[in-house]
């Protein structure tokens, strides 16, 4: 019996500290989610230059956030002024949304790195394409003396140089590609 008394102490401690949003406030989850969405637009609305369009982008996506949480402006007012009066709360709320944007963040670095790497490898193949046509094309040319075939070894090892180089400033500026092709042949 007493065993049972102290686990309903028990459970009524974790179930009963835990702050609840009064009567007309958001809940903290909810709350986190709608400031999350709405640091989002803010972000977006800085980089539009005129403030006209800024305003009016920007009521259309607020009007959508309400919307999605099903609540208004000025319940929403009414609960950042409740979560701002309660620190302790908000500071909560804005860690789990720096965390959620930490990974947002960590995602379309991945996302563009991909990218990235993409476009080197398309354009590593066009460049290797050419050289390999270019190569051809002065064999082709080359006549069978020993002076023509050493003026052509001597073109085909400039446009390898300059292949190479182009290859080497795109890996150089596509940042660290560790699977990145090796350089024409």
């Amino acid at each position: 019996m007493r065993r049972l008394v102290w686990t309903l102490v028990v459970l009524f401690f974790m179930f009963g500290c835990k702050p609840k949003a009064p009567e007309g406030i958001i809940d903290r989850e909810t709350m986190e989610q709608i400031l999350y969405d709405v640091h989002l637009v803010d972000g977006y609305l800085s980089t539009i230059y005129l403030q006209d369009s800024a305003r009016k982008v920007g009521a259309a996506y607020y009007s959508g956030i309400y919307k999605k949480y099903n609540t208004d402006s000025v319940q929403y007012t009414k609960s950042l002024n409740y979560y701002n009066s309660n620190p302790d709360q908000l500071q909560e709320i804005y860690k789990a949304i720096s965390k959620k944007l930490e990974n947002q963040k960590v995602s379309l670095k991945k996302v563009d790195s991909l990218m990235v790497r993409k476009a080197f490898v398309k354009d590593s193949v066009k460049i290797t394409k050419a050289f390999k046509a270019d190569s051809v094309a002065i064999r082709k040319k080359m006549k069978p003396d020993s002076a023509s075939k050493a003026s052509a070894e001597n073109q085909i090892k400039k446009k390898k140089a300059k292949a190479d180089s182009v290859l080497n400033s795109k890996r150089n500026f596509s940042g660290a590609l560790q699977l990145a092709p090796a350089a024409v042949q």
